[in-house]
């Protein structure tokens, strides 16, 4: 059962807004009561004695026993995305609900955010969630209201053409112009930055600046980058260094998960009082999802 609120979501020190569900009849999660009941939402935790649901209306803590039967995604054409102006980016909301039904991935798990010290995306606070073994995940600035979404995977070589075929059918289907899908298309070697209306695309590569070792396809919106931006002070005690959290082709390290592990648990604690009781989710080898709790 996914849990894809992802608690995680806040564990950079960035407000979450409480941002209100779209229709109930979209909503990906149904819980069935004893008494015939429907309740729709997001399931975010889902225990041997309780469920929480994320509703419209909050966050509804049903005891198992009050539960006849829980379906998460009952309807096949079920939407979890909160509506978006044209030139604007997609909340982490949808992001993430698009990528528990993708089934090119395997395994999706929040990580420390590292430093960016320079290039286009320096000192912006970001969600980071690594999928698979090298692919990443960012979501700049309010992860509610976007301000730079970034995919990318470290190596040398560049993607293969599975991997950028993903990450731009991902991207083009949370964008809502011709112009937009066009310009990001567009980026190669030879073409390394694009414009669609208000959106800007750019292709960063392994050798940059602000490559790190990795190929990324980054979509943002040039206007409010620099109002995003944090001092160096305050962007410090909200990321970790790059060489805490990878080895040095990218990969995760795992002598240091638990060490990083704890970074997030502290970070969640400052922010709200609580720990992340969820760390993401991974695919078994039945297809099935599956949450990742601190120790998975």
């Amino acid at each position: 059962m996914l849990a894809t609120r992802l608690a995680l979501a806040t564990a950079c020190l960035l407000p979450l807004e409480a941002g209100a569900l779209p229709r109930l009849d979209r909503a990906p999660d149904q819980v069935r009561m004893n008494d015939g009941t429907e309740l729709r939402g997001l399931i975010i935790q889902n225990t041997p004695d309780l469920v929480v649901l994320e509703t419209d209306r909050g966050e509804a803590r049903i005891p198992k026993e009050y539960i006849r039967r829980i379906d998460d995604a009952p309807n096949s054409e079920a939407i979890f995305s909160d509506i978006t102006d044209r030139d604007a980016l997609p909340s982490w909301r949808s992001i993430v609900h698009d990528l528990r039904t993708h089934d090119g991935i395997r395994r999706f798990e929040q990580i420390p955010p590292t430093a960016i010290d320079n290039g286009l995306l320096r000192n912006i606070p970001y969600l980071s969630f690594r999928a698979n073994k090298q692919w990443e995940l960012n979501v700049y600035g309010d992860p509610q209201k976007p301000v730079a979404i970034e995919f990318g995977v470290y190596g040398s070589a560049r993607p293969g053409q599975k991997t950028r075929q993903l990450f731009r059918e991902f991207i083009a289907g949370h964008l809502h112009d011709k112009n937009q899908i066009r310009a990001l298309y567009s980026l190669g070697p030879k073409q390394r930055d694009a414009r669609g209306g208000k959106l800007a695309f750019r292709l960063i590569a392994p050798k940059d600046p602000d490559g790190y070792g990795g190929t990324w396809i980054v979509v943002y919106q040039p206007e409010l980058l620099e109002a995003a931006r944090l001092s160096d002070k305050a962007y410090a005690a909200i990321t970790r260094p790059f060489e805490k959290v990878n080895n040095s082709d990218g990969s995760l390290r795992a002598d240091q998960a638990e060490e990083n592990g704890n970074w997030l648990d502290q970070a969640m604690q400052a922010l709200t009082g609580k720990n992340p009781e969820l760390r993401g989710f991974y695919r078994d080898q039945n297809g099935v999802f599956r949450v990742l709790t601190g120790g998975t």
